[in-house]
């Protein structure tokens, strides 16, 4: 019997859709809090040459962010506010980064590429 991949996704999702706790997915074992933007260049270009590792890369990417998330986190509990700030800047910076990377090579052309390139946030 043929899993509906729709179920799939929702059932994944459900177990990581949580306020209180945080749930590590082991489906990547690489992630670390270095090497933000180079992974994530990578897993862009081999979108654009429509390779086989793309899925991967990006995942790999994915993991490097929640792993800079996951240590200012820890930083919170020390108090070091100037290491804290750093690392969930990196991540939202490398995560505006993907969406601008998504809506260049969108071919639906939803996204507005280009549109905040260069322009700092309101909120931040």
């Amino acid at each position: 019997m043929k899993r509906d991949p729709e179920e799939l996704v929702n059932r994944i999702i459900q177990v990581f859709d949580h306020e209180d706790e945080i749930v590590l997915s082991h489906a990547y074992g690489d992630g670390g809090t270095e090497g933000l933007s180079p992974r994530l260049s990578r897993a862009a270009l081999n979108q654009i040459s429509e390779g086989d590792a793309t899925f991967s890369r990006y995942a790999i990417w994915a993991n490097t962010v929640r792993d800079n998330i996951l240590r200012a986190i820890s930083l919170l509990e020390n108090q070091d506010t100037d290491e804290v700030y750093r690392h969930l800047v990196r991540a939202a910076n490398s995560l505006s980064a993907f969406a601008e990377i998504q809506a260049l090579l969108d071919p639906l052309k939803i996204g507005k590429p280009k549109s905040s390139i260069g322009k700092k946030s309101k909120d931040g």
